[in-house]
């Protein structure tokens, strides 16, 4: 099995409720846990920014299934590589929004607004990575 991680951004066809994420994590969480996939998803401003990590066609054919999501659209992948591991094992999807650690990090990459557009590839595994450790609970 070659593992991969696909990291990717897209702006919310409008705003997303709580009840939208609740439903959009819910979903995620329930197909990646029958398919081994895992991942993190950060939500803020309109945007996803979200790693999966898994199988290399289990992870192409759920980003299929991502990208027809009407729910968004502008998708752009970032990053698309194999690993040696899975960073986020833990989650089926964690999930980080808008925080006083979610501002403090995006302060640190020079950010006032959560804009994963003008992050580098680096720039958004790491806020993903460092989001991780920082979730809130949905």
């Amino acid at each position: 099995m070659k593992l991969v991680r696909l990291l990717y951004y897209s702006r919310a066809s409008r705003e997303m409720s709580l009840s939208d994420l609740k439903d959009i994590l819910g979903t995620a969480r329930d197909n990646n846990s029958s398919v081994d996939v895992c991942g993190m998803l950060c939500y803020d401003k309109r945007y996803f920014l979200q790693a999966l990590e898994g199988d290399r066609e289990t992870v192409n054919e759920l980003y299929l299934d991502i990208a027809d999501d009407p729910r968004h659209d502008d998708i752009v992948i970032i990053s698309y590589e194999e690993v040696n591991e899975q960073i986020f094992p833990q989650w089926q999807m964690g999930y980080a929004g808008s925080s006083a650690e979610f501002s403090a990090l995006l302060k640190e990459l020079g950010q006032s607004d959560f804009s994963p557009r003008d992050m580098t590839q680096m720039q958004a595994f790491n806020f993903l990575k460092k989001m991780a450790g920082a979730q809130s609970e949905l």
